[in-house]
């Protein structure tokens, strides 16, 4: 086995190296995976995913991305979880999180805001996705799946968190899900993404039009606070 990287932050787990490739690709019995694939007795869920799919793709994505993981330890073992992150222009963060999230806690993590177009939109179902709708993601909810909510598209830098639609929250509510603060930090071409969650955000009591606004402004804040830790402010002297 290769020696841990003990170059990162402290409190942060590595997952990259050939060595972390072969022991996941051993761990997910790939011969059977690709037997049941073959006889025909893979499953796929209502809404698209392929777990065998999931598993085996995975090592590659291993190789994709360096990814770094703070305070996913948090993140409860199982019952619905919601997992509100940042996205700046690009589309990798809610991939970024679901893989990093997967690999620290072994629990499949699904993704909003796969388009409904055939080929992509089917593809990315199997791999976990689902239409950013709130029947989806109350369906999901409903079922104790940890999910990832993305952001608007922070444009401008991406140091900022974008908005949250507050309709958004209203299934997380109604299903009584955790919901999670997440930082994916690095950039849309790299290779090296540092993904961190912080704290629950404490649930409104009710669900009200009001408390739904509450818990969705106080999850974009959460998320900046996040940020603003990853990006300390640069000062021109000093």
């Amino acid at each position: 086995m290769s020696a841990p990287d003990t170059t990162g932050p402290a409190g942060v787990t590595p997952l990259h190296g050939i060595a972390d490739v072969v022991d996941a690709v051993g761990a997910r019995a790939p011969v059977d995976l690709l037997r049941r694939r073959l006889n025909g007795t893979h499953t796929v869920d209502e809404w698209g995913l392929d777990a065998d799919l999931l598993a085996m793709v995975d090592p590659l994505v291993g190789i994709r991305w360096d990814l770094r993981v703070e305070g996913a330890d948090a993140i409860p073992s199982d019952g619905p979880v919601v997992l509100v992150v940042n996205r700046h222009v690009g589309v990798s963060e809610p991939f970024v999180v679901a893989q990093a999230v997967r690999r620290e806690t072994g629990r499949i993590v699904r993704f909003l805001g796969v388009p409904d177009v055939a080929p992509v939109g089917p593809v990315l179902r199997r791999l976990g996705g689902a239409l950013g709708r709130s029947d989806e993601l109350s369906g999901l909810l409903r079922a104790g799946s940890a999910v990832v909510v993305a952001l608007d598209r922070s444009m401008r830098s991406r140091r900022r968190a974008g908005f949250l639609p507050p309709g958004s929250m209203a299934p997380v509510l109604a299903q009584g899900a955790a919901v999670f603060p997440v930082a994916a930090v690095g950039r849309e071409l790299g290779r090296r993404w540092t993904v961190i969650v912080g704290d629950e955000v404490p649930r409104p009591p009710g669900r009200s039009p009001l408390a739904v606004a509450e818990l969705a402004d106080a999850a974009r804040t959460e998320v900046q606070v996040l940020l603003d830790e990853a990006f300390p402010p640069r000062w021109p002297f000093g």
